[in-house]
């Protein structure tokens, strides 16, 4: 029997972890232990909180009764294990075995964090799931990874839940500036002051759980570390990449254009002309892997045909607004792009169950106006919503130009209403020829739960 991992999990202490603070992703009710039940996968970057989310389901549990003695918490992720092979695995749940004799007769709920770190999981957990009376649950920090090994092994057999770092919401009532309770209804003035200036912290620090409540000269060298953590482990590691200064080149000009379109062809130009040879096929490829690894999304204009999508511009959002300030160059990423991003971050959590693309950019067709964000799928011609972020509107002229794109863009898509939101600015609608725009200031708008 491994030492190491009969140490570990006789030495797992639940309250060395708490308190821990709730987040709003849900998943669902937990299933009675039995074979071939769902497993439910969460996906995330690194360091967004995917571990506590699973040990606030194993508090849940123990809440409602189940016993310690059959909650079996273990992260693949450690050195002292490696190379996390299925046989790996195997020991993991004879040890907990032999700590836990009775456990497997009546049903484990079993919890494996970063199980992308074992070689070919995929059947290994296959094998788990048919064979033992189990609910389990796995945490991963690649997306492509873990949806390959699901669609070829799994077959409908799991479900996944990505995780984002804190949104605006949780990040009040994880500061406890304001608790989940008090956010709805309502709002007194001073509250309303708590939030406004809370909301401008947020889009400095962003949520990353473990920045929370350090200043910039403690918190910048954590969020760049993670940028170094990704980059090393899930992309040039990973993917086996010969330049890996290009690859951490190419992160940093991510986190410089979080907001703003990304030319492959550009970046690429500027890389040979400051002597870094690259090409585009290897900054498409880092790219994808970034994608894949949580760093960064990118968000292309709403087209209808596959070859007109894949020919259209794309935007590039971080993983968080508070990452990309703390990686990007000190003359990159004004706060206009921090809300941008945040707020296509809300809209991602809003929209987890849409296919993919179902958050495009767009551009109108009379005059080539520019609108953020358009939710929706696409062949249905029936988009749901048209978001526009803009920091500050009480400038008229800005106010201006930021209705007369949604105005155009809900006429060509036959929508009634949009939503404008601004950091600085006052709630009002607008209308115009039966429709209305909705300005909402940042903060109300980030704590709507529909």
């Amino acid at each position: 029997m491994n030492p190491v991992i009969l140490e570990t999990l006789a030495n797992f202490d639940f309250n060395l972890y708490e308190p821990i603070m709730s987040r709003l992703l849900d998943l669902g009710t937990p299933a009675q232990p039995k074979a071939g039940n769902l497993v439910k996968v969460v996906t995330g970057m690194r360091r967004s909180g995917k571990s506590y989310r699973l040990f606030q389901e194993m508090k849940r549990l123990a809440d409602e009764g189940v016993g310690w003695d059959r909650l079996c918490y273990f992260n693949f992720e450690d050195d002292r294990l490696a190379p996390v092979t299925p046989q790996t695995g195997d020991e993991v749940l004879e040890a907990f075995r032999s700590l836990n004799p009775d456990a497997f007769d009546e049903g484990v709920y079993l919890f494996f964090d970063e199980i992308q770190e074992m070689e070919d999981w995929g059947p290994w957990l296959r094998r788990i799931v048919d064979t033992t009376k189990a609910t389990i649950y796995v945490t991963g920090s690649s997306s492509r990874l873990l949806s390959r090994e699901i669609a070829t092994g799994f077959r409908g057999r799991a479900i996944d839940f990505e995780l984002l770092p804190l949104s605006f919401s949780e990040y009040l009532d994880y500061n406890g500036l304001l608790p989940f309770g008090e956010q709805q209804g309502a709002f007194t003035t001073s509250k309303r002051i708590l939030c406004q200036n809370a909301f401008d912290t947020y889009l400095r620090t962003g949520g990353f759980p473990a920045v929370q409540g350090l200043a910039a000269q403690e918190s910048n060298p954590i969020l760049q570390s993670y940028v170094q953590q990704v980059v090393a482990r899930d992309v040039i590691e990973r993917h086996d990449i010969g330049r890996p200064r290009v690859a951490s080149q190419f992160a940093q000009r991510l986190m410089d254009m979080n907001g703003r379109q990304l030319s492959l062809r550009k970046v690429a130009n500027d890389f040979k002309s400051a002597g870094l040879s690259t090409s585009r096929e290897l900054l498409g490829d880092l790219l994808t892997y970034m994608q894949e690894a949580y760093l960064a999304f990118t968000v292309k204009e709403q087209a209808y045909s596959l070859k007109e999508s894949s020919n259209t511009t794309a935007k590039v959002y971080a993983i968080d607004a508070g990452l990309a300030l703390a990686n990007a160059r000190a003359n990159t990423n004004d706060a206009g792009q921090r809300l941008e991003d945040a707020v296509y971050l809300e809209l991602r959590r809003r929209c987890p169950d849409m296919r993919k693309e179902a958050i495009s950019s767009l551009r109108t067709d009379a005059h080539g106006y520019e609108v953020d964000f358009i939710v929706g799928d696409a062949l249905e011609e029936q988009p749901s919503a048209l978001v526009q972020a803009c920091y500050d509107v009480e400038d008229e002229t800005t106010l201006a130009r930021e209705l007369r794109a949604l105005w155009e863009a809900m006429e060509e898509k036959r929508v009634d209403s949009s939503y404008l939101i601004a950091v600085a600015g006052q709630a009002q609608d607008f209308e115009q020829d039966g429709r209305a725009v909705h300005l909402v200031p940042a903060w109300k708008w980030f704590l709507q739960r529909d």
